[in-house]
């Protein structure tokens, strides 16, 4: 037999082998990566479901905000629906918001990492349109500090922690600067508060399913006290919208402010508000 018929079945063997070994490694890929897809599929298009029925298309509003560094690759959104009755504030609220990026050695967002500048850190916006009057704001322009607190209190303690099994959260908000005539998305006539917090953190080990795996993934092995209290830092930015009759608060909640300020100058600032 020839050297050439020799050398044709040895070609076929390796192209089989290279072809075996690349769908190897894809299916390991797509396995390994499966929460991170899962959480872009099905937020996707849980995402486009609560936007139809959002307040920012009540008012007739949108609200555009890239993504900074580091955090999850989508603004996503969510409908409060429970805020009214938590608060007693007569005021719908629609959440704008993303969180930590996920990390491709846990398959799970930084969320839950203490030693990470993302841990239980989250940034976007609110969209609140009150029944009677402004939300934010009293009758006289002046800033409603408690109102604005309860809307970051409420997202934090009840659609974040509570969702993770967090049955007692704390949010204590220990200190503000509050600063008017400020520039925002592009913006002049926003009031900015920078807050220093004390809060529930989102760590915690994994013990049952929870329906908020679905995003962040599941939690990684933790040996800590569940959900700890920690320190955190704050930024909203508050405005009232007349052509819309909403306030938008962009805000970010991080462990640190100089994360905050990095948020705030990739992301913040350069976020749209557009009929």
């Amino acid at each position: 037999m020839s050297d050439k018929a020799q050398a044709k079945p040895c070609k076929g063997v390796i192209r089989w082998a290279v072809a075996m070994l690349a769908a190897v490694a894809m299916l390991f890929w797509l396995v390994w990566t499966y929460p991170l897809l899962r959480s872009r599929v099905v937020m996707s298009v849980y995402s486009a479901q609560q936007l139809s029925a959002s307040v920012l298309k009540e008012c007739g509003m949108d609200i555009r905000i890239p993504i900074a560094d580091g955090w999850y690759p989508r603004i996503l959104v969510f409908n409060a629906n429970g805020f009214a009755a938590w608060s007693g504030i007569d005021a719908r609220m629609t959440v704008l918001y993303t969180f930590g990026a996920f990390d491709i050695k846990t398959r799970a967002s930084l969320l839950y990492d203490p030693a990470s500048d993302k841990y239980s850190a989250f940034y976007g916006a609110y969209a609140v349109r009150k029944e009677d009057g402004v939300f934010g704001f009293g009758e006289d322009g002046a800033l409603n500090l408690g109102e604005i607190t309860q809307a970051v209190r409420y997202d934090d303690t009840q659609l974040v922690l509570a969702s993770l099994g967090c049955k007692e959260p704390v949010f204590e908000v220990e200190r503000t600067d509050t600063m008017p005539d400020a520039i925002c998305a592009g913006s002049g006539g926003w009031t900015r508060i920078d807050a220093a917090l004390r809060v529930s953190g989102t760590a915690h080990a994994y013990r049952e399913d929870k329906l908020a795996y679905l995003q962040y993934g599941a939690p990684p092995p933790y040996a800590g006290e569940d959900f700890a209290v920690t320190q955190m830092s704050g930024r909203v930015y508050a405005k009232y919208f007349s052509e819309f009759d909403c306030t938008v608060m962009m805000y970010c909640l991080a462990p640190g402010m100089e994360t905050v300020d990095e948020c705030d100058t990739q992301a913040l600032q350069k976020a749209q508000v557009l009929a």
